[in-house]
């Protein structure tokens, strides 16, 4: 998910929610955030690229700038679900703000990461069938 140009200048002109975040820098191979991590808050990528790793393997990249990211542990209030880790110079907006707050102040951020989780499920769904598929092909049942 990438936050358009318009809900991008709403962010940077509310005060409350600015108050609320701060950009930060990451180097090269330097972790964002780390799966179990109980921290709050998500992510803007303002420039660089951010690798996606579950125990320890790469499960996906993003460099678009406006993508946010970090967002699952807060909708779910559970610890970090993956490990975030700059693969190249990386800068970021770190917003600490709760989905209540999200929801109830800023709808159409609201919107853009409810279609954000939706196309990463239909992935994650495509995904599980190929290798479903390819499971089948190398163990036929006899």
């Amino acid at each position: 998910m990438f936050i358009e140009g318009n809900v991008m200048k709403n962010i940077i002109e509310d005060n409350e929610l600015l108050n609320s975040s701060n950009i930060q820098e990451y180097a090269e191979k330097q972790v964002i955030a780390s799966e179990g991590d109980k921290e709050v808050g998500w992510y803007v990528l303002l420039k660089g690229r951010v690798g996606v790793f579950k125990h320890d393997r790469n499960v996906a990249e993003f460099s678009q700038r406006g993508v946010v990211f970090g967002e699952l542990s807060g909708i779910l209030n559970t610890p970090r679900t993956a490990t975030l880790i700059a693969l190249e110079p990386t800068q970021v907006i770190h917003f600490k703000t709760s989905l209540d707050n999200i929801i109830e102040h800023y709808p159409k951020m609201t919107k853009q990461i409810i279609i954000n989780l939706a196309e990463r499920l239909a992935k994650t769904t495509d995904n599980l069938i190929t290798v479903v598929e390819k499971d089948i092909e190398t163990n036929p049942k006899s």
